[in-house]
């Protein structure tokens, strides 16, 4: 320590006057004689509301109320021993029980916000065991010189190096909905994990936090869907059934396999929705969401069962009897090429629309301001904000945020537009002369995987009650500095349209024989009776 508070203590000891009951170190708490001198040096109670603001909005980027960063900074800043510092770090958390939170995010150093602290300034008493210290007229000019006014304090941490903590930045005013904080997301040392959002729990949270329909939607896509999937697959392979059953259930089974990915999307739309930059009363909160290998494992095994099926279709077509080829003419839905082709027209058209208008946003509100931040989306911001910045900086798993987007943009943006440009090249070859035939299949297979429905159905599903799953994940301490709000945009309702025009245009596009299967059914018919009569 340095040598004049050695000094300081020496006197102190030999001293026998009225002072001694403020100097003197009382260590009934958790706090050791070193952390009393450190006390003592900084004036105490005076200057540890300073020293709080400058850990909570400052250090490492402002530890707002995490308690281990808190901890951290009482610590390594201003030279607090471990088990003293915990007291320190659970000031925060008493101030927003106490009821503090409006007062203090407005001036977190005015009067108002100490004497609504008070209960927590006595339970920091008790826990560190430190002496009251009260500066004396005497001492004004030289606690001048440490403790500029305007916020703009100087502190000294335990190598005696001078620390400034800057006054608060402006906060976000006006009622536009372009209010949104621009912090430096480089300058932040270190992202404190918060939540784990695990399959499990996220499904409890989104039932307690009042949104039971993503509960519902994650537990039958993503819970039960998959298995049963597998289940209707040895169903079909193993037990007899007829060839127009077999063929009918593996068709269905291709149709519907996408949708166990919701789950993935509903991750996606929380991932971009929890993006959050906050200004409350000059203290900088940043939060978002990184995905972890437990959603990318997800996402693989969907991919291999779809493909799992398509292999038991290729399969199940091998072990059939040849098609009769003798007689009969190819023919799609419509007996008029020009129908597939208006729709496919519309489709395009309103894939387009909704592509480029917005599809969701989320809105968040800084306490004591009447700025609003709205941050909106369409088809493919929705997709960039997973590499933006804030996402990306500091980010631990990188890797896997790419594997995120890059799946949304194969099956969002480029498995449509793909599908269209066949389904465009099977249309002129069939009308020049039915050929292509088989680019059908090709088309129809990519389109199986091509999920705008299933985004929109995890997006609405995340959105329907954002608000309440975000103040459910906060968590009752941290959840009055959010004011969240959220909605769907006329790009979500013109989506929902295509998928439905696209989807009907897929099904008219495909190839069906009806002489070939009158003529067999007629044929069949003569056999059974034949049969009938000769027994």
């Amino acid at each position: 320590m340095p040598e004049f508070i050695e000094e300081e203590e020496e006197t102190v000891d030999e001293t026998t006057d009225t002072t001694e009951e403020s100097t003197t170190p009382t260590l009934s708490g958790k706090c050791n004689e070193e952390d009393v001198s450190i006390w003592n040096k900084n004036n105490g109670e005076s200057a540890r509301p300073e020293q709080s603001n400058f850990c909570s909005r400052t250090y490492n980027g402002g530890c707002f109320l995490n308690s281990d960063c808190i901890e951290s900074c009482f610590q390594s800043m201003f030279g607090y021993s471990e088990e003293c510092s915990v007291c320190f770090g659970q000031v925060p958390q008493c101030s927003v029980s106490s009821g503090c939170t409006t007062v203090c995010a407005a001036d977190s150093l005015g009067d108002e916000c100490r004497e609504c602290n008070e209960p927590c300034v006595e339970a920091l008493n008790v826990c560190t065991g430190l002496p009251q210290v009260v500066a004396s007229d005497d001492d004004d000019d030289e606690s001048d010189a440490t403790a500029p006014p305007n916020n703009e304090t100087t502190i000294d941490d335990k190598d005696n190096t001078p620390i400034t903590v800057p006054p608060p930045p402006n906060q976000a005013v006006g009622t536009n909905e372009n209010a949104c904080n621009d912090f430096d997301l480089k300058a932040i040392d270190t992202w404190y994990t918060v939540y784990e959002l695990t399959f499990v729990e996220s499904i409890r949270d989104a039932w307690e936090g009042d949104a039971k329909l993503l509960a519902v939607i994650i537990v039958l896509f993503s819970g039960i869907w998959p298995y049963l999937k597998n289940i209707i697959l040895v169903i079909i392979w193993y037990t007899p059934a007829t060839v127009k059953t077999q063929n009918a259930t593996l068709l269905w089974l291709s149709r519907l396999s996408k949708y166990t990915l919701v789950d993935v999307f509903a991750v996606i739309g929380v991932l971009v929705g929890v993006q959050l930059q906050l200004n409350v009363g000059g203290t900088e909160a940043v939060t978002r969401a990184e995905p972890r290998f437990g959603i990318i494992a997800f996402f693989i095994a969907t991919v291999w069962e779809f493909i799992q099926i398509e292999w038991v279709k290729v399969m199940h077509e091998r072990v059939l009897p040849p098609k009769n080829n003798e007689t009969g003419e190819d023919r799609l839905f419509f007996s008029k090429l020009w129908m597939p082709v208006l729709i496919l027209l519309v489709s395009i058209a309103l894939y387009i629309a909704g592509a480029i208008m917005e599809v969701v946003y989320f809105a968040s509100a800084d306490l004591g301001s009447d700025g609003v931040c709205k941050r909106s989306y369409n088809l493919v911001t929705l997709g960039n904000a997973l590499i933006n910045e804030i996402s990306l900086t500091s980010n631990s798993a990188p890797g896997q945020t790419w594997i995120l987007y890059l799946s949304y943009v194969a099956l969002i943006l480029l498995f449509p537009i793909l599908v269209h440009a066949l389904q465009i090249c099977f249309i002129v070859g069939w009308f020049k002369s039915n050929k292509l035939k088989r680019l059908i299949n090709w088309t129809l297979a990519i389109w199986f995987f091509a999920c705008v429905d299933v985004l929109l159905i995890g997006v609405f599903a995340v959105e329907y009650k954002f608000p309440n799953l975000i103040m459910k994940i906060a968590g009752d301490t941290n959840s009055s500095f959010l004011d969240i709000d959220s909605n769907l945009g006329t790009g979500f309702y013109i989506l929902i349209a295509y998928s439905v025009v696209a989807g009907f245009l897929q099904f008219s596009l495909r190839i069906r024989n009806e002489d070939k299967s009158i003529e067999r059914s007629t044929i069949q018919g003569k056999a059974n009776g034949d049969q009938k009569e000769n027994a």
